[in-house]
């Protein structure tokens, strides 16, 4: 009875649990949003988690992160790595400094979301005019993406 009393759980062990069961929800989410078009992609969503596990350093979350943005990138048709690379983007360059400038946590959500989407499209746009593919189009549910992404985000 004793050496039961003396064990403890490990925290790593629910962490990768935790992170596995997410990108399964999300892998399957994925899919039923490319085929249901009003279903928003969760970009900005996944941006924040990127965030968070990047300040915490844990690798092993992370690395679920990144297999998500491949299916993502797969699933949608951008090049590969490219959201990784963009979310790097905007981690260096774009985080610290509205965390500096701005105190409010809702306006710097909003820019977050704001700058992964309208962001990203234009970055898409660069890369595709570079490498010679069709440029991608936009349309108005961009608008109503950044808008449930943000509500999601600020109950988060």
């Amino acid at each position: 009875m004793q050496t039961f009393s003396n064990m403890q759980r490990s925290l790593s062990h629910q962490n990768i649990i935790k992170a596995a069961t997410l990108f399964i929800l999300f892998g399957i989410y994925t899919a039923i949003s490319s085929i249901y078009v009003i279903m928003p992609p969760l970009l900005a969503i996944l941006f924040f988690y990127f965030i968070k596990l990047f300040d915490k350093n844990d690798l092993s979350s992370f690395l679920y992160i990144l297999a998500y943005l491949i299916v993502y990138e797969a699933s949608y048709g951008y090049l590969t790595l490219s959201l990784l690379l963009y979310f790097l983007l905007l981690y260096y360059l774009l985080v610290p400094t509205l965390q500096k400038i701005l105190k409010c946590k809702a306006c710097i959500h909003f820019l977050h979301v704001l700058f992964v989407y309208v962001g990203f499209w234009l970055y898409s746009v660069v890369l595709n005019t570079i490498f010679w593919l069709p440029l991608p189009s936009i349309d108005g549910l961009f608008i109503f993406y950044i808008f449930i992404e943000f509500l999601v985000i600020t109950l988060l």
